[in-house]
């Protein structure tokens, strides 16, 4: 398969691709700049919409299990497209919902649903177009990474600037016009990929092994962090520093272009990846300690120091580490393993952030964050030591250097 696409081909695909899961991310952080909104003008609580972002959560937490398994057996492109066509038609209704729970509550459920569709089938049409190419496929596959953090990014300070100008409403609608144009394209420009189906049993006794299961119960504890910020940062500047809506887009728009530049730094830097990874998370869980001490400048600039120093294991994680599976035709459903541990700690944050800010301060949540980085350092050191006391076995174990599953 490999010989016969050429490489202006792999090219159009991957971006493609990264253009394509950038943009999921526009019907997936409005929420993040409507909860303000919402808190102050349709009466509902910390609590009730951190069920929202719960809801979502959950759905997407469900969908990255299932549709990592269901993926493996459909071209990907059109389930990436799908993906984004039902997200858009959800965001469509979610902007009639009027500021009403049970109607904000089912919709986000059903459009984490639709959004699950996207990064493990994204990440498996990624390995088909660069399958026979390491080198190149875990170029393509770091690369790859970057695209929710632009995504995130840019679809913050735009969302930031809709839902100023014209309100909450539109934070859903103008997501829903560019989802939709997206999907509609990618279904018509998607390219051939010839599926192999294998036995389910099998896809998923190769998933459930110990580097993978490992995998996500680290990204479980990180995304816990990542979507802290994503979710609640804007509702703290807001409340706490007294930002307004555009100023606070102009402030967290930086903190995924941070990631972007922490995620190449990282991948440029030859050092063992158990100890890069341990260094990063040091230096994000510090950010983290002294942030609620922080104002102005410095508290901007400590955004995005932990943007840097958080997206370059996230992406190794999240992306490069499931890729090196594309021989054992378990990319998708590896990466929907990963990821929907990652997203059941997603699915606390909106239980555990309004509850540490009903007892206590954000001052609080804050020093949560950094003991939770500290937390995944001590393990992933541990795994380190383990693998140097135990060469054979622990080389098979090490969720940082392992290259293949043995069969």
């Amino acid at each position: 398969m490999e010989k016969e696409i050429s490489e202006k081909k792999k090219k159009n695909s991957f971006w493609h691709i990264w253009t394509s899961y950038a943009i999921y991310y526009f019907g997936r952080v409005n929420l993040s700049f409507i909860i303000p909104v919402l808190l102050a003008t349709q009466g509902l609580t910390k609590y009730s919409l951190g069920l929202v972002a719960s809801g979502f959560f959950f759905a997407y937490a469900i969908g990255q299990f299932l549709h990592g398994q269901i993926s493996e057996r459909f071209n990907p492109f059109t389930y990436i497209a799908v993906g984004l066509i039902g997200s858009a038609i959800m965001n469509i209704l979610l902007g009639f919902s009027f500021g009403f729970f049970w109607i904000l509550f089912i919709g986000e459920i059903m459009n984490g649903g639709f959004q699950s569709m996207g990064w493990s089938s994204s990440l498996r049409a990624n390995a088909e177009m660069h399958k026979g190419d390491k080198k190149s496929l875990e170029k393509k596959s770091c690369s790859l990474g970057t695209s929710y953090q632009v995504g995130n990014s840019i679809a913050w300070l735009v969302s930031a600037f809709i839902i100023g100008w014209f309100g909450w409403q539109w934070g859903f609608w103008f997501a829903s016009i560019i989802l939709l144009l997206r999907g509609i394209t990618l279904l018509i420009i998607k390219p051939e990929i010839k599926v192999e189906k294998k036995s389910i049993i099998k896809q998923v006794k190769h998933t459930l092994n110990f580097p993978i299961i490992m995998a996500g119960i680290c990204l479980c504890l990180l995304n816990i962090v990542r979507y802290g910020v994503i979710v609640w940062i804007p509702t703290y500047l807001i409340e706490v520093q007294n930002s307004s809506m555009i100023g606070t887009g102009l402030k967290i728009f930086l903190i995924p272009i941070a990631g972007v530049i922490g995620t190449l730094s990282y991948n440029k830097l030859k050092i063992n990846r158990s100890i890069l990874t341990a260094i990063f998370l040091s230096f994000l869980g510090l950010m983290f300690a002294v942030y609620g001490q922080s104002t102005g400048l410095t508290s901007v600039i400590i955004l995005i120091l932990s943007g840097f120093f958080l997206y370059g294991p996230h992406v190794f994680f999240l992306s490069s580490f499931p890729s090196r599976f594309v021989d054992k035709k378990i990319v998708a459903s590896s990466t929907g393993f990963i990821d929907g541990m990652a997203y059941i700690g997603a699915i606390l944050v909106g239980i555990i952030i309004p509850f540490f800010l009903d007892i206590s301060t954000w001052d609080f949540v804050f020093t949560f964050w950094s003991v939770l980085c500290s937390a995944i350092m001590l393990l992933i050191l541990g795994l380190y030591v383990f693998m140097k006391v135990d060469g054979k076995m622990a080389k098979e174990m090490d969720i940082l250097d392992y290259e293949e599953i043995k069969s």
